[in-house]
């Protein structure tokens, strides 16, 4: 399975160090599966516009600027391989919903992050997942992932530098409906 993230790139660091493809970022608790005090969860994508839609969605217009973090890092895109086997919970499945006490799958989504990040802990309680699954806000199509184990994470290729013109930002911008300027 190929997963994708979008990050600050950094081309010194190693793998696991800050501006690597495999840093995992201090959590900030507001993600969807964060809980701070039981693991990190790293932020990743099966489709590569979806990453670039999960980080910069919530902006209705993209400027070059736009793909440079505050640090000054140019953002880029990681593609990663997974095993196919990669065990984690499907919050797509009606039957793994109920198994949670999960009424409706809009308890999923809500941005009530209490709700989230409770369901959130108690599959990582189970220690049978690596993570969880569900789908993305901008395309529900698009399946998004929070593991808070990518240790089976293997880095496919360099990270690709992205920019305003880059094929996957203007594909995920006409996706979502957002305006590039130049």
């Amino acid at each position: 399975m190929i997963l994708y993230r979008i990050f600050p790139y950094d081309r010194n660091a190693a793998p696991s160090e800050r501006g690597g493809a495999l840093f995992v970022p201090p959590p900030s608790g507001l993600g969807r599966i964060d809980n701070p005090d039981l693991y990190d969860v790293l932020y990743v994508t099966k489709v590569a516009e979806a990453a670039v839609a999960e980080v910069f969605g919530r902006l209705a217009v993209w400027r070059p600027e736009t793909f440079v973090h505050a640090s000054g890092l140019p953002y880029a895109l990681a593609r990663y391989e997974a095993p196919d086997d990669l065990s984690v919970f499907d919050l797509n499945d009606v039957e793994a919903l109920r198994s949670l006490g999960i009424a409706k799958p809009t308890d999923v989504v809500t941005r009530d992050r209490a709700k989230t990040q409770a369901w959130a802990g108690a599959i990582f309680a189970s220690r049978r997942h690596c993570g969880a699954e569900w789908w993305s806000y901008y395309d529900p199509e698009w399946a998004v992932l929070g593991l808070w184990d990518p240790s089976k994470l293997a880095i496919k290729d360099d990270p690709y530098v992205i920019t305003s013109t880059s094929e996957v930002v203007l594909n995920a911008a006409a996706c979502i409906v957002r305006q590039i300027t130049t």
